[in-house]
């Protein structure tokens, strides 16, 4: 009994569990306040002005790309620093984020018109509003990635609880006021202010300011231009059909499509707690020379199964997912749910393969993920007839890139167990 009891103590204070609670309190909080948004806004806006907010979404996760490679290369380099070094890490790389967040935001604004023609966009404000939004995640994610890096997983998840509430409650009244898109991301764009706030008071709790000494980021620089094109293939894979769709198809189609699609992230957002907890974990253990093996392979049992289960669901029931979330305005969607389930399986699953290879230092892995959305963009450009016709083009690549990084996966672990015999 008494060694029963040591054991699940022991699971429960090891940070891949403690942390991963943590995170998928957290994010499937955050994520769920996001998906009740999402479709609070469908029924509130209808399938044409919610297919405008969705292609806004789209351009908003693609100028993301930079904020999460500088994510992944903040995790990796706090989770591997001396307590000592701490404060110098963050504060060097704190500088140099913020120059790069004011430059993007206003290359970002100069833009907007440009990008609204491309999106038969109207109101060109709404896209304008993306710069602010923009530079406040930059600055915000240097917080709260350095909170994830030495395993402070609060500092993450409250920061996006704060922004998810904010933009739902503040949208919904605007929504009512009558300012439709435009007021939707102004809500936005507030949710993003007070979540900098928050996480900036609680990286003041947690570092202790002290001397600052030079530290050189060229090895952070070295290690973020893989990683930003690894961002790039992912957020490209996951976003760049709804703006090529809503490019391409008739408004209504590009409303349904983002419907479906909102629907299909579920997967890779109830998920992502766990590749997010993995990541500084494993990169710990690969810096104190431990085994990280098994890290992985529970990272990837949970994970595949919260996918399986979630495509299964659409697979059986597609009228319930789609007519109680969103209504019967999109229930044309239900035979094309599945689909889109199948292709958000394999990319979650190739995320999470790609990211652990990332937090061992393997970052040549990147171009597989790169190949794979080029041929994505190329594919769906040459052939968009239909919703169902750029869903199974996604599919077919994301299929692929799985199958080229599992194999790639497998051949790793049987060397590095050979190594540690």
């Amino acid at each position: 009994m008494n060694r029963i009891k040591h054991h699940t103590l022991k699971v429960i204070k090891h940070p891949l569990f403690s942390g991963s609670v943590i995170m998928f309190v957290g994010n499937m909080g955050a994520n769920g306040i996001n998906y009740v948004y999402h479709l609070v806004m469908g029924r509130m806006l209808g399938p044409v002005n919610y297919g405008v907010l969705a292609s806004l979404y789209s351009i908003m996760y693609l100028v993301s790309i930079i904020p999460s490679s500088a994510s992944v290369s903040i995790v990796k380099f706090v989770s591997s620093a001396k307590n000592s070094e701490l404060y110098s890490v963050y504060t060097s790389i704190k500088k140099l984020i913020f120059k790069l967040a004011i430059v993007l935001a206003v290359l970002m604004f100069v833009m907007s018109p440009s990008i609204s023609r491309f999106l038969h966009i109207e109101n060109v404000s709404s896209v304008a509003l993306i710069a602010p939004v923009l530079f406040f995640s930059l600055v915000t994610l240097v917080n709260q990635s350095t909170s994830q890096g030495f395993l402070k997983f609060l500092g993450f998840v409250i920061p996006a609880l704060i922004s998810s509430l904010a933009k739902l409650l503040i949208g919904v009244g605007l929504i009512l006021l009558g300012w439709s898109v435009f007021g939707v991301m102004l809500a936005i764009v507030i949710g993003a202010i007070l979540a900098y706030f928050y996480s900036q008071k609680f990286i003041k709790k947690h570092i202790k300011p002290g001397k600052t000494k030079d530290v050189d980021l060229k090895p952070f620089l070295k290690y973020s231009g893989p990683v930003l094109l690894q961002s790039l293939a992912f957020t490209s894979i996951f976003t760049i059909d709804v703006v090529l769709v809503k490019h391409f198809l008739d408004p209504f189609s590009a409303g349904i499509y983002a419907a479906i699609s909102t629907l299909g992230k579920i997967i890779f957002f109830a998920t992502s707690p766990v590749t997010s907890t993995m990541f500084p974990v494993v990169s710990k253990r690969r810096a104190s020379n431990q085994s990280y093996s098994k890290i992985f392979l529970a990272s990837l049992l949970i994970t595949a199964s919260i996918a399986l289960v979630i495509t299964a669901f659409y697979w059986l029931f597609p009228e319930l997912a789609i007519g109680v979330l969103y209504g019967k305005d999109y229930l044309s969607a239900k035979t094309d749910l599945v689909w889109m389930g199948a292709f958000m399986l394999f990319y979650t699953l190739s995320n999470l393969l790609v990211n652990f290879f990332l937090s061992i230092g393997k970052v040549r892995i990147v171009f597989v993920p790169l190949l794979a959305a080029l041929a994505q963009v190329g594919l769906i450009w040459l052939y968009h007839g239909s919703i169902t016709q750029v869903i199974q083009i996604s599919l077919c690549v994301t299929f692929a890139m799985f199958i080229c990084l599992a194999t790639y996966t497998g051949y790793n672990l049987v060397y590095e167990t050979k190594n540690n015999e």
